[in-house]
């Protein structure tokens, strides 16, 4: 067996720009230089075989790229596999990953953090992103629509790869279910496709992977499914929460060892925002997971910030809200709804989101903007297609104003007033088909 299996070497040239703070590692040894003492040696062919026998199961990539990647020390990568082979095995398993063609990134690496670090708090973005603490009143819809979320410092921090203490993290503590693997469905066997992408590591294997597997997790007829929602009574928080991680860990490291820093597909970065939406529904249950909150945000936001224009703001925006994040979800609405789709009703729903979640000193300023947006949409000719659309597109207009006046002055109300009557006139107008 070739134990250099992988296929070519990782040296993403956007590594330098993913460096993020020093984070604590629970009880792994400090940072620093790659740890090889001279006791540790091993047989890299038998520690790989050992590898996929022992260890695969968690690390979704199955030959152990992450464990180089990050630069875990040999003596973490032993006590760790200690836990499931003898210490010949696990001097094994430190040679075959001496071997992997991969150069070491650090190990408080957070992955694709936007900006390269995390700022300090919800101000601190707000200026770094607009040079002051306001929402611009001057900003157009292009401009936004220009703004990559992803180089954008957040205050919001992304998981690490993985800790011992805590689940703010990559890995799963445990393996992906059989039950996932091995349920068939019109996408496939998640099993046999996760086998052929392993083999070839192409991206369109992967996505067919992917697909199969989150088809798996939340299919009714799976009767182990472990993320139905519908009926909610079989919502399986902790099982939801550690499977859509693998998943989540299998596309990241597939970035990891292609060096890829632009989204590659919908579907794969959906099974990032997935995880956060575990956490979310598991504050639902009677059987709320650790560190929710902080999960729903960084998950979604980590699936969000490579596909902007995909799901509804208020998710993300009422996690954000709940770190005390408000002007994060501001930006996240209406970064979202500046490059929705045309046929699409989420855009009204986004300025309603707006005045729920913006701080009272960028409401208006932030609600100008949506509202003067939605005009230009409906002008540009909109393509409501059902009466149902329009009405609700109209509530949420309605309700975005009442939302907001509460908190504004009588002449920022009426100005407000006046954008909104143009907006409802526009709606009015449409003629649904």
């Amino acid at each position: 067996m070739n134990a250099t299996r992988p296929d070519r070497p990782l040296a993403p040239p956007w590594t330098t720009l993913l460096l993020a703070t020093f984070i604590g590692c629970g009880a792994d040894e400090p940072l620093g230089p790659r740890a090889q003492p001279p006791g540790i040696s091993g047989n890299a062919a038998a520690g790989l075989e050992a590898f996929e026998a022992s260890c695969a199961s968690c690390h979704s990539s199955r030959d152990g790229i992450d464990l180089k990647f990050f630069a875990f020390p040999d003596t973490t990568i032993v006590r760790r596999a200690v836990a499931h082979v003898d210490t010949p095995t696990a001097h094994d398993i430190v040679a075959y990953v001496r071997t992997l063609p991969t150069l070491p990134a650090a190990r408080d690496l957070r992955l694709f953090q936007p900006g390269g670090r995390p700022v300090a708090g919800d101000a601190d973005f707000a200026v770094s992103l607009f040079g002051g603490d306001r929402w611009p009143s001057g900003l157009t819809a292009t401009g936004l629509a220009a703004i990559d979320p992803l180089a954008v410092p957040i205050a919001l921090p992304f998981p690490v790869w993985s800790l011992e203490g805590g689940n703010l993290d990559w890995m799963p503590d445990v393996a992906i279910a059989d039950a996932v693997l091995d349920h068939p469905s019109e996408a496939g066997v998640g099993r046999d496709r996760l086998a052929r992408y392993h083999a070839t590591h192409a991206v369109d294997d992967l996505l067919l992977t992917v697909v199969a597997l989150r088809v798996a997790e939340r299919d009714p007829a799976n009767a182990e499914a472990p993320c139905v929602m519908e009926p909610f009574d079989r919502f399986r928080p902790d099982d939801c929460f550690e499977t859509r991680r693998w998943i989540a860990s299998l596309v990241a490291q597939h970035m990891l060892r292609t060096g890829e820093r632009a989204p590659i597909h919908r579907v794969l970065h959906d099974s990032w925002w997935d995880v956060g939406n575990a956490a979310r529904r598991s504050r639902q249950t009677g059987e709320e997971i650790e560190s929710a909150i902080p999960n729903w945000a960084q998950w979604m936001y980590l699936g969000w910030a490579f596909e902007p224009e995909r799901h509804a703001s208020v998710y993300l925006s009422a996690a954000l809200n709940a770190l005390g994040l408000p002007r994060h979800s501001t930006f996240h609405a209406l970064r979202a709804m500046v490059v929705r789709g045309p046929d699409s009703g989420a855009p009204f729903q986004d300025v309603r989101t707006v005045a729920r979640f913006a701080p009272n000193h960028w409401l208006y300023d932030a609600l100008r903007f949506g509202y003067g947006h939605l005009i230009e949409r409906l002008d540009a000719g909109v393509r409501l297609r059902r009466q149902e659309d329009i009405d609700e597109a109209a509530e949420a207009v309605e309700s975005a104003w009442t939302l907001a006046a509460r908190r504004l002055g009588a002449t920022e109300r009426d100005s407000l007033a006046l954008l909104r009557d143009e907006v409802l006139a526009r709606l009015e107008a449409i003629i649904p088909g």
